[in-house]
């Protein structure tokens, strides 16, 4: 190996481990923020905050595959024709913002009336926050794509600590729904800011000519949408159907299910891209028994010591919910699985299975709309829907792992 490649080598490996720090601390800093708010607020709260993040998850994808859609125009050009792209990028960026949070203050009295919360105005803020949101997502595309890794690592640590912080701090010293919802929006729209200080020169001199980004978008938005509606869709409904107290009750549940879909969210990102080539069919055998090791490893301790479990993540007010534990781990694993199951077949631009995933999020409507009488039927109803879905999906993936990818799609406008 020439000299050269070793320090292109040494250069990717350092900018993985930065990038793979800052996610980790975003993660961490989630998790403290749900945490806090369990504790600090009253379970009926609690449950509603629950709730308003798992929609945030929701009308993040937009964001998200903003950013997937950038980083494909972007990595694909050079020289002036990627400031160009790259401004164009920015552009789509604040488009798209502005459409998605119309559509969310359009139906804020809806978020408001479903999820009974405390006033229009907590609505309003979580409509709002979706413009820097996507802002951050147009950002990390824009970082993705022109594969700075320092900046993209910057990128994420800007989306997550802002909004943690400012909503921990509000936490721990207003401890109310509305503040919560504050801190996000706030510290988001900071993050978004910093975001922008870290990516405005790759497009300094450059022009906003045409782009398909715009047009993109929906179709990058239908795939992950589905998958985070089918993992978040539950604490909604169980918001909307539950009483206040054992909404709070399945929200403590949730944060167990959360941490164990995250946590190999690793092996996604590192085999994603053998799965785009010959390496496709030991990647995806070898991709799905590392998640589903470590998804039924975590099940398995919590099934051990639940009750120590629940007196970290929600304290003793919660300690009912012990002997739910291990289901809330089982869903975990089932939406990691699935989680690398959508990036598998992603890989492949292969979106028929993808209608599978929302007939099970209306299968799971009309299950809790009709059963709804404790946690624990709720529960017991997403994991049998987010099972079979899971199932199937890993079927097709096994069954697709030797298909090539498909051609590029052309990035100019």
């Amino acid at each position: 190996m020439s000299t050269d490649d070793t320090t292109k080598r040494t250069r990717l490996v350092g900018g993985g481990l930065l990038v793979a720090v800052s996610l980790g601390i975003g993660q961490v800093l989630a998790y403290a923020q749900t945490l806090v708010a369990a504790r600090a607020l009253t379970p009926a709260q609690f449950g509603a905050f629950s709730a308003l993040l798992a929609l945030i998850l929701i009308g993040n994808t937009v964001a998200l595959a903003t950013q997937a859609v950038t980083a494909r125009h972007i990595v694909g050009i050079t020289g002036e024709q990627r400031r160009d792209e790259t401004a164009a990028a920015w552009r789509t960026a604040w488009v798209t913002g502005a459409a998605v949070t119309a559509f969310w203050l359009l139906i804020s009295p809806f978020v408001n009336w479903s999820l009974r919360l405390e006033g229009l105005p907590i609505a309003i803020l979580l409509a709002i926050g979706f413009l820097p949101l996507t802002l951050l997502g147009g950002a990390l595309g824009i970082a993705q794509g022109g594969e700075r890794h320092a900046t993209l690592a910057g990128v994420y640590l800007s989306s997550a600590v802002p909004k943690s912080v400012l909503a921990i701090a509000l936490l721990l010293t207003v401890a109310t729904l509305g503040s919560a919802v504050f801190g996000l929006t706030a510290g988001a729209a900071i993050g978004a800011l910093i975001a922008w200080l870290l990516v405005r020169g790759q497009w300094r001199g450059g022009h906003a000519r045409h782009t398909t980004m715009l047009r993109e978008i929906p179709a990058a938005t239908y795939s992950l949408l589905a998958l985070f509606a089918l993992t978040n869709l539950d604490i909604v409904l169980g918001r909307a159907f539950l009483t206040p107290e054992e909404a709070g009750q399945y929200g403590v549940g949730i944060i167990v299910a959360k941490v164990i879909t995250w946590l190999p969210q690793f092996v996604a990102v590192m085999a994603y891209a053998r799965m785009v080539d010959a390496r496709r069919g030991r990647t995806t055998l070898v991709g799905l028994s590392i998640v589903a090791a470590i998804g039924l490893l975590c099940t398995g301790l919590i099934a051990l010591a639940p009750e120590l479990v629940i007196a970290v993540i929600a304290g003793p007010k919660y300690a009912g919910m012990a002997g739910l534990l291990p289901i809330f781990a089982l869903i975990g694993a089932l939406g990691a699985l699935l989680q690398f199951v959508v990036f598998g077949l992603v890989a492949i631009r292969d979106k028929t299975y993808i209608p599978v995933i929302w007939a099970g999020c209306v299968v799971l409507v009309g299950a809790v709309a009709v059963w709804h009488d404790s946690v624990a039927q709720v529960a017991f109803i997403m994991l049998l829907v987010v099972g079979v879905v899971t199932l199937i999906g890993v079927w097709r993936l096994i069954a697709k792992r030797e298909e090539p990818a498909v051609e590029e799609v052309s990035v100019s406008g």
